[in-house]
């Protein structure tokens, strides 16, 4: 197994898969085998983080009063950062609890279907470009984001004048990096469905000039089946973390930027180091959204290029021969199967709700504003 393998081999995401068994964000899986090991060793293990999850909780909101006064934080701004705190111990209970008890079964079909789909499409092959090399961009990620988490830090001891070790606890930095890792790999699945359905359309405009299309297209037809397949197990298994990521994303913006504002119109006079970091976090917070939303949506643009060249090919052949019917069930077989990406059935998972939460956030903010200004007043 090598690190330069291409994001077309399932097999590249195993070294993340591995060290992502340490936070249990994935089960404890065999990889070459495809099994799962010491499952119950795992769960007394994943029992073992829930409960300092659940107790490292109440620390935080039993101890939110000593943020509140030496962050001088406003009635909402307390809000906001409890539900953060909530949110963020929601999400890493959620994934070791998922992780732990309901979905490594999930996992292994998931694998087992892809690893089908690189046989049929010969998906084997290294990646010779170092910056599309995912583990290079993997490193480069994990370096802006702990340069951006340190300079957070000292900002904040610097601020509060308390000790690093105090502020890393009050601050969440333990849930945000969970955050971070369960993103990195939300977005190397996504873009690997998305690089098979690239596979699938590039196979389709070639065996359009094969003479035997049809029994060539049925393969290709079954590989987008176990692709949608493995759509819904990918649902089934990040439906609830991306609720409340999302939800945690959206908080998230609301408290920098109401930060902002509270500048702007003269309530809140801050060093430049503060200002910067809150700056620097809302980016960060609005592109760790993108790079969940915007590959979804490409793999979903994608997946509908199939059915369209199904549809182009109808017209290489006369009406009523036997490679129009075989298309025409092709089609009607290949529908049942597009992917849906969702968040636990809540809502779908499009460019569109990038509006929406960037729409909500705006309105949060005025509320904010008018709560403490009612307070005030």
């Amino acid at each position: 197994m090598s690190l330069k393998l291409s994001i077309k081999d399932i097999n590249f995401i195993k070294y993340l898969f591995l060290f992502l068994n340490l936070p249990l964000i994935t089960p404890w899986y065999d990889f070459d085998r495809n099994v799962s090991y010491n499952p119950k060793l795992q769960k007394a293990y994943g029992m073992i983080l829930l409960s300092g999850t659940i107790l490292r909780l109440t620390y935080l909101i039993s101890n939110l009063n000593k943020l509140v006064n030496s962050a001088q934080l406003s009635v909402s701004e307390s809000f906001t950062w409890c539900a953060i705190y909530v949110i963020l111990a929601l999400i890493t209970s959620v994934v070791i609890f998922k992780s732990c008890f309901v979905d490594t079964k999930k996992w292994k079909i998931l694998f087992k279907n892809l690893r089908c789909i690189d046989r049929s499409l010969k998906n084997v092959g290294m990646e010779t470009n170092l910056w599309k090399n995912f583990y290079f961009s993997f490193f480069l990620k994990h370096l802006v984001f702990f340069t951006g988490i340190c300079f957070d830090g000292y900002v904040w001891v610097d601020f509060m004048q308390l000790p690093v070790l105090h502020v890393i606890i009050v601050t969440c930095v333990l849930e945000v990096y969970y955050e971070f890792f369960l993103t990195v790999l939300i977005n190397a699945l996504v873009k690997s469905f998305q690089s098979r359905y690239q596979d699938l359309n590039r196979r389709a405009v070639m065996v359009s000039r094969d003479t035997k299309i049809v029994q060539k297209l049925r393969a290709l037809a079954q590989d987008y089946r176990l692709l949608g397949e493995s759509v819904d197990l990918f649902n089934d298994i990040f439906g609830w973390p991306i609720v409340l990521m999302i939800f945690h994303f959206g908080l998230e913006m609301v408290n920098t930027l109401y930060f902002h504002f509270l500048i702007l119109v003269g309530k809140r006079n801050k060093s430049f180091n503060a200002r910067f970091s809150s700056s620097i976090s809302w980016f960060w917070t609005l592109f760790s959204f993108l790079t969940i939303v915007l590959p979804v949506h490409a793999t979903h643009k994608e997946s509908r290029k199939f059915i369209g060249l199904l549809y182009t090919m109808q017209d290489y052949f006369e009406e009523r021969s036997v490679e129009i019917d075989a298309l025409n069930r092709l089609i009607s077989y290949s529908k049942n199967f597009r992917p849906k990406f969702g968040a636990a059935e809540f809502f779908g998972i499009n460019r569109a709700i990038i509006f929406s939460v960037l729409a909500n956030v705006g309105t949060c903010v005025v509320i904010m504003f008018q709560v403490d200004y009612n307070e005030t007043g």
